[in-house]
């Protein structure tokens, strides 16, 4: 089947007139739908959504509940080649953004009004029957009076001028929207919020920049389910590294994510569960050899090569139990509040080598 671009002025497709494809490395992609059956909040991003490609795209064979299934957009007219995850409506790709032909509205000159004005005078001076009754009739009022050819030209004018004004109002308000776009989007919890700034990740989640962030999401991000539908695979992670990091409350940073509180409670268990199926098999035990290669001279000069791990144990706070059995095992009088315990074992390098299972703190 052949794929065309819809945008208006662009000849991108996917095949040439004799059926053969071409091979210009363009994807090609539907209009968004509106899924109305997964609740209010995705309802409505996927309705302002459907609505953002069609008011971006102005055909006129396109409406809201009438588009053609042939329609596509090519991925020229977004800045990373595709659309961007539905749930980033502050993205510069969350709709066909480049090469639109309409994106700016330029005021038009006068004098194309008034050579227009001068042939339509000179086809009227030609035609005997259009007495200046009929012309009249045709040129609407204007408030200074003047003879018929004068107040034409004076009401195309006055239509110009309307249009200028018009104009520069819509090219206001689009400046005006793309700025608080940007606005939007520097207060979303999103990768954007982290970008170029390692004090505000290493704050946030403990990790050093957001390039490591990314490869952390790369390794565990095709095996995160987005059961939800309202957080992409980057505010999954970021949320659980958050809590981690800062232990804050589920009530908080549902408001932050602008979700409901189950939904962050959710998100936060899966991703766990991800993140320890996927990043346990990089707690190895090394060989001997390996540590006595990396062994630090001052623990090869206070105790030979007969370290192998450095041991210790920690507590960290936990919610309390609803069993009154767990609650008691749990309970730790050094710390006056519910904990659990681990043994976690360290190279002399550095690298952390063994950590065991949680433990009541009684146990």
């Amino acid at each position: 089947m052949v794929n065309r671009c819809c945008i208006v002025g662009c000849n991108s497709a996917t095949h040439d007139r004799h059926g053969k494809k071409i091979e210009n490395g363009l994807t090609f992609h539907r209009f968004p739908a509106w899924r109305r059956n997964h609740g209010d909040q995705v309802s409505e991003i996927t309705k302002s959504r459907r609505l953002a490609w069609i008011a971006a795209v102005r055909r006129p064979n396109i409406t809201f509940h009438s588009i053609p299934m042939s329609m596509r957009v090519c991925s020229l007219h977004f800045h990373s080649g595709k659309p961007a995850n539905e749930m980033y409506n502050s993205h510069p790709d969350w709709a066909p953004s480049l090469h639109l032909g309409h994106t700016e509205m330029k005021a038009t000159k006068t004098a194309r009004y008034e050579r227009q004005n001068k042939r339509k005078r000179q086809r009227t001076d030609s035609t005997p029957a259009m007495d200046e009754t009929v012309i009249d009739d045709l040129v609407p009022p204007v408030e200074t009076p003047a003879p018929a050819e004068d107040g034409a030209d004076q009401t195309l004018l006055t239509e110009c001028d309307f249009c200028q004004r018009r104009r520069a109002e819509i090219n206001r308000l689009l400046e005006e929207n793309r700025t608080l776009k940007c606005e939007l989007g520097q207060r979303k919890m999103d990768e954007h919020f982290l970008k170029d700034d390692n004090v505000k990740v290493k704050y946030y989640t403990g990790l050093p920049d957001l390039e490591v962030v990314m490869g952390v999401l790369a390794c565990v991000g095709p095996y995160m389910t987005q059961s939800s539908k309202l957080l992409p695979p980057f505010q999954m992670l970021f949320l659980t590294l958050m809590r981690l990091r800062l232990n804050l409350p589920l009530q908080h940073i549902s408001h932050l994510f602008r979700v409901d509180r189950k939904t962050v409670s959710k998100t936060f268990s899966d991703t766990i569960n991800v993140l320890h199926a996927r990043t346990s098999p990089l707690i190895n035990w090394p060989g001997r050899d390996a540590l006595h290669a990396t062994m630090p001279h001052q623990f090869v000069e206070a105790f030979g090569k007969r370290v192998a791990v450095i041991l210790d144990c920690f507590e960290i706070f936990i919610q309390t139990p609803s069993n009154l059995k767990a609650r008691a095992q749990s309970y730790s009088h050094y710390k006056h509040n519910t904990t659990m315990k681990f043994l976690i074992g360290i190279t002399p390098q550095g690298s952390i080598s063994f950590i065991s299972k949680g433990w009541g703190t009684r146990q």
